[in-house]
């Protein structure tokens, strides 16, 4: 039974051996459901053919095909069924036949009339039954034959009836039958084109099949969402990551299920991926759980439809479960909260701790110092340099041990001024040349021309660093030489720093390969023999190596065990002024420094008021400095020394900045506040505190003092102390008298 035109074929197509996959059932039951099509589309041609034929034709015929077809639904349709594969093949092959023969009368009518109507009507009718028979019934020869033979002889005898055997039947056949070879080509074209959508179909269910898999594997969830319908789709993994059954979650609201502190930050999300400004919408939020508790959810979504006006409408996304990750967070956060506060109550107990041994450690120094200048026998000052060389040493360590606080908590700050490089390393030079001659040593220290000038940076800490590695150079070596060589190289663009290069070279113990890999690592020594011999904490090259990166240096270190060391330190220094402009500013000093060589700052008759709330402190003062004529009026606190102090009344003020009642910071506010209400020049104040730190001493300044003056201190550092201070006041004296004039 076959018709002119196409159907749509959705069962599937099971193969069979014996037939070439040619399904024969599902043949029969798509012939019984095209029933209707059949017949009707037999009526309309019924009704087109009474143009071209008388109408008794017509009529009988699509009265023939509709008993036909009733019959073949009640009977032949059910008989085919019940019978064997074979045989059903072969009895639905001759019924095939017959029903291209019935079906095809109308087009040999037209043909066999031989009106260009009647020739038109019948080659639609063939070319729709060609292409009908190869679409449906080409995967088995034997029905193809039997339903195209028919078609093929009405399409040569068809003409032959009007024209005869003449060369125009014979071309008419022959156009007709081009269809045939049309149908052929299209057919084969429409089977390599559902072979091929069959195999995507087969490919892509595959890929959605492995997809579903390794979803459901992983634990993830998926979820769709149609926010037109509205309507909410999720995956089973999605559902059992919060305790429901999928048919529980469909068709809510995708917010119920949303902790309400996170659902503003939800929607801000989709809104601005819903603007195009994000690729996709993700979000680590917290879901509610059907026992009522949370999980921590790691959402990614992504709008895949709009509707036709621009509205957002479908939303495909995918859930992760990651509250173990944000239980970790948390434990890490919280660990880390435990480790800074451990760290900022290890810096403050560092720094009381410094100020508590500065004090004791302060009298030490201060009584040796003051007792080395008396009349000692030979015995006597051995044992005041002992003290003095024990205290020394004891102060070096307590600088390094807060130094390394400072670092380590980050709280370190590189001071950036203008400075004299020569002068800077000859301060730190000069100092260690004394401890090298005391052991014997050569000491010498060179310069090239390029080094001189002055530089911006840390005078300070570029001091730290030299004398550092001076000082190791010295301790461990026991004969030879300890050098120190400064070098700079220009820079290669104008506004590129000089290079300048400090080479600290000895003929010491030395260290191998392994040694120096290690060796600027904390409590580093080359071997516990080592440390043991000639002691020391191993804080003083990892601080030189802190100070020189901070500085955007490096440092290096080069050895050979027995033969001795070399420490290099290159920092990158960019200059305050042309080296032609220094050479000539330094000239200049040099004869103003001749002029004035013997200016000094004479002690005798100073009066000052000293602040101070330990009694060790306020005696080594008043040892050092009553021997010298200075008239010293103590305050234990600095509300004592605010009632003591006056106007004019006072040359200096020694400013402790750790006191009961009344701290040194806020007692020189107070006084810098009564000199501003009376009018007068304000009294030179130096803080003289074992507050060390520059965070000390910058609340120094800006409370008011000229001068900060770090505990311990030397009968020396003191006396230089009190003259910077002084000429520090007189300056500023200076400046607010030119000032008043103008």
């Amino acid at each position: 039974m076959s018709t002119p035109g196409t159907e749509t074929i959705d069962a599937p197509i099971d193969v069979d051996a014996e037939t070439g996959g040619f399904d024969l059932r599902r043949v029969i039951e798509l012939d019984a459901q095209s029933l209707l099509g059949r017949v009707g589309f037999a009526g309309i041609f019924a009704v087109v053919s009474l143009v071209v034929m008388p109408w008794q034709l017509p009529a009988g015929w699509i009265a023939f095909i509709l008993a036909y077809e009733l019959f073949g639904l009640r009977v032949i349709t059910p008989w085919l069924r019940s019978l064997p594969e074979q045989a059903a093949l072969s009895a639905f092959a001759w019924n095939s036949a017959f029903g291209s023969i019935v079906f095809g009368i109308p087009a040999l009518a037209g043909l066999a009339i031989g009106s260009p109507m009647g020739i038109a009507l019948g080659a639609t009718w063939l070319s729709g039954s060609f292409m009908n028979q190869f679409i449906y019934y080409g995967e088995n020869r034997r029905i193809l034959l039997s339903c195209i033979i028919p078609a093929v002889a009405i399409a040569i005898v068809g003409p032959m009836l009007t024209h005869g055997p003449t060369l125009s039947a014979f071309v008419i056949s022959g156009l007709i039958l081009t269809a045939l070879v049309a149908a052929r080509s299209f057919s084969l074209d429409h089977q390599v084109l559902l072979k091929r959508l069959g195999e995507r179909q087969s490919k892509l269910a595959e890929v959605e099949r492995k997809l579903a898999i390794a979803v459901e594997a992983s634990g993830d969830g998926m979820f769709e969402i149609d926010l037109i319908g509205p309507a909410f789709r999720v995956s089973a993994g999605w559902a059992a990551m919060l305790g429901y059954d999928p048919a529980q979650v469909d068709d809510q609201a995708p917010l119920d299920f949303v902790h309400p502190d996170d659902r503003p930050m939800v929607e801000h999300q989709y809104a601005v991926h819903f603007r195009g400004e994000t690729p996709y919408a993700s979000a680590e939020l917290r879901m509610l759980c059907r026992d009522g508790s949370s999980k921590w959810i790691l959402s990614r979504a992504r709008l895949i439809s709009r509707t036709p006006d621009g509205r957002p409408w479908r939303i495909i996304g995918t859930t992760i479960d990651i509250s173990a990750r944000k239980a970790l967070e948390f434990q890490l956060g919280h660990a880390r909260d435990v480790a800074e506060r451990a760290n900022e109550a290890k810096s403050t107990f560092v720094a009381n701790m410094s100020h508590e041994i500065r004090t004791p450690l302060n009298g030490v120094i201060g009584v040796a110092g003051v007792l080395a200048r008396t009349q000692l026998n030979g015995e006597q000052r051995d044992m005041v340099e002992l003290v003095q060389s024990s205290a020394k040493v004891l102060e070096r360590l307590l600088s390094d041990v807060l130094d390394q606080s400072k670092l380590e908590a980050g709280d370190f700050a590189l001071q950036v001024a203008p400075f004299d490089l020569r002068d800077t390393i000859e301060d730190a030079a000069e100092l260690m040349r004394a401890r090298a001659e005391e052991k014997g040593l050569s000491f010498a220290l060179s310069f090239d021309e390029l080094s001189d000038g002055q530089f911006r940076g840390d005078a300070v800490r570029i001091r730290q660093v030299v004398s550092n590695l001076a000082a190791n150079a010295i301790k461990f070596t026991e004969r030879g030489e300890v050098r120190i060589e400064v070098t700079a190289k220009a820079a290669d663009q104008p506004s590129a720093p000089t290079r300048v290069t400090v080479t600290v070279s000895d003929t010491g113990i030395g260290f191998d390969a392994e040694t120096a890999q290690r060796l600027f690592a904390r409590f580093v020594q080359a071997d516990g023999s080592i440390s043991r011999r000639f002691g020391g904490t191993g804080l003083g090259l990892a601080i030189s190596k802190a100070l020189a990166e901070r500085m955007g240096g490096q440092i290096d270190a080069q050895s050979e065990p027995g033969v001795g060391s070399r420490f290099t330190v290159e920092l990158p220094l960019e200059r305050s002024m042309p080296l032609a402009d220094y050479n000539a500013s330094l000239d200049e000093a040099r004869g103003e420094a001749a002029d004035d060589a013997d200016a000094g700052i004479a002690l005798a008759g100073l009066r000052i008021l000293v602040a101070e709330d330990h009694p060790t402190n306020r005696r080594v003062i008043e040892l050092i400095l009553g021997p010298l004529g200075v008239s010293l009026t103590m305050a234990e606190d600095g509300q004592e020394a605010v009632d003591a102090f006056a106007p004019g009344v006072f040359d200096l003020v020694l400013m402790d900045m750790q006191m009961p009642r009344m701290d040194g910071l806020a007692a020189t506010r107070e006084i810098r506040r009564r000199e501003r209400e009376v009018g007068v020049a304000p009294t030179p104040i130096a803080m003289l505190t074992a507050n060390a730190m520059e965070e000390h001493r910058q609340m120094a300044f800006a409370a008011g003092a000229d001068h900060h003056i770090s505990k311990p201190f030397t009968p020396d550092s003191l006396f230089a102390g009190v003259a910077q201070a002084l000429a520090l006041g007189r300056a500023d004296a200076s400046l607010e008298s030119s000032a008043s004039v103008a």
